[in-house]
């Protein structure tokens, strides 16, 4: 399952509004702020974020997915995310949360002062 079009463009305006807010939000928060119900709604999550870092990274812009994290990981996304940008050549944290740390902290710090600069 994946997110309908009509979710997408939602979970697009949650996900410029955490930016500009610079609020970071785990996984099951970015669900009720979409209002997702059902089964699988983490995992239709996930497949989006996969789906826009994958744009991202082919722009060579900051991956805007680096502000949803989840609960388990001390505010990092899951491992699935890493080994996703392993994936496609973005970055290889080497199962090191260090260096895992310091990607998401540099993609979050390039966000906000990307959206600073636009305004």
């Amino acid at each position: 399952m994946r997110l309908t079009l009509n979710q997408q463009v939602i979970a697009q305006v949650v996900l410029e509004n955490l930016i500009q807010t610079k609020t970071p939000v785990s996984y099951a928060e970015f669900a009720l702020r979409l209002e997702l119900t059902g089964p699988q709604k983490i995992h239709r999550i996930i497949k989006w974020l996969e789906q826009i870092t994958l744009e991202d990274a082919s722009k060579g812009v900051p991956v805007r997915a680096s502000m949803v994290f989840s609960k388990l990981h001390l505010g990092l996304p899951s491992s699935g995310f890493f080994e996703f940008c392993k994936e496609i050549g973005l970055f290889d944290w080497n199962n090191e949360p260090s260096r895992a740390q310091n990607f998401i902290q540099s993609q979050q710090k390039a966000l906000f002062s990307k959206k600073t600069a636009c305004k």
